[in-house]
């Protein structure tokens, strides 16, 4: 990307239908949410691992830990967001051992060209948010942060990074082919990088899963 610009913002709306999440854009088209394909589209085997952690927690802890889980993740993403801006930083204490992991990641970060930007792929047929686009060590990066007590398996995170950089390259004129993972946990800051190659492989994968989506769809 030689264009050092910001990128402009879309707006979109959020609906629910039958369990999926849509984004809406100013043209009242609807496409389904990446995290939402995800979840549709989950192999028996993950369905399965799932349901067997709800079995040994119970439902009622299950459900609390998912809450924590997304409560922490929006502060989190609040307060990278906010020092990426330059705004003011109010970090309750129970966060305060995570960002003081992820602080020194974000220093890193540089040239921000968007923040919780919506993406839209029409010919793929998928929606979402991305966290950000800027530079990591001098190269242009998609950006997702997490947060996890510790640290955990990727899962379906590559795909996602992946789906960004696709409706990103088509919706914008960047070319985007680097993604970064960025993982605080209250003892350190992961950051896994995905280069060219191994996004690539993460792309076919993904456009395979929403080619699944939209056949159950179909057949629906």
């Amino acid at each position: 990307m030689t264009d050092k610009k910001p990128l402009p913002h879309y707006p979109a709306k959020t609906t629910w239908e039958n369990g999926i999440g849509y984004l809406i854009d100013s043209r009242n088209n609807r496409l389904p949410g990446i995290t939402s394909i995800l979840k549709a589209t989950q192999s028996p085997k993950e369905i399965a691992s799932l349901n067997a952690w709800r079995r040994k927690v119970g439902n009622a802890e299950a459900n609390r830990i998912i809450r924590e889980s997304r409560d922490r993740g929006n502060i989190v993403h609040n307060l990278a967001k906010n020092y990426l801006e330059g705004q003011p930083i109010s970090c309750p204490p129970s966060i305060q051992p995570y960002w003081d992991t992820l602080l020194p990641v974000l220093e890193n970060l540089n040239q921000i060209r968007l923040l919780e930007g919506h993406v839209f792929h029409y010919y793929e047929g998928y929606a979402g948010r991305v966290d950000c686009v800027a530079n990591y060590q001098h190269i242009p990066c998609v950006i997702e942060f997490q947060s996890a007590t510790r640290i955990k398996p990727f899962y379906d995170k590559p795909l996602q990074l992946a789906a960004y950089c696709g409706a990103l390259n088509r919706q914008y004129p960047v070319k985007l082919n680097n993604a970064l993972l960025i993982v605080a946990t209250p003892k350190e800051t992961i950051v896994h990088w995905f280069p060219p190659k191994e996004l690539i492989k993460y792309w076919h994968q993904w456009q395979q899963r929403v080619a699944q989506f939209w056949q159950a769809q179909a057949a629906a």
